[in-house]
């Protein structure tokens, strides 16, 4: 008895030809900045920076930022809004300052 022959590479088109493609990864956001890479994937109100931190500081912020299921990042903006809305006089800054949020 001889075997049929089976073409692997045709039955993989035929299935694939029968179900409908799917749109793979994030929906496009329109808000998105891509003018360089260090801005790549951020929306237009933000921007990297890198600064430069003593351990114990960050180690902190961190445990803070787990305890509070925060990230790093939103833990960072707000103590400098808050510091920067209770202890610095916006009228004497050269740049002033955005009302984002």
């Amino acid at each position: 008895m001889a075997k049929a022959k089976y073409d692997l590479n045709e039955s993989l088109l035929f299935s694939r030809n029968n179900v409908p493609e799917k749109k793979v990864g994030r929906p496009l956001n329109e808000k998105i900045v891509r003018d360089n890479s260090a801005q790549e994937g951020l929306t237009a109100d933000f921007t990297r920076a890198t600064l430069i931190v003593e351990v114990d500081l960050l180690e902190t912020l961190k445990d803070y930022a787990y305890t509070e299921r925060l990230s790093l990042k939103d833990v960072v903006n707000n103590i400098f809004r808050d510091y920067i809305e209770n202890n610095i006089d916006k009228s004497s800054l050269l740049h002033k300052p955005s009302n984002r949020r």
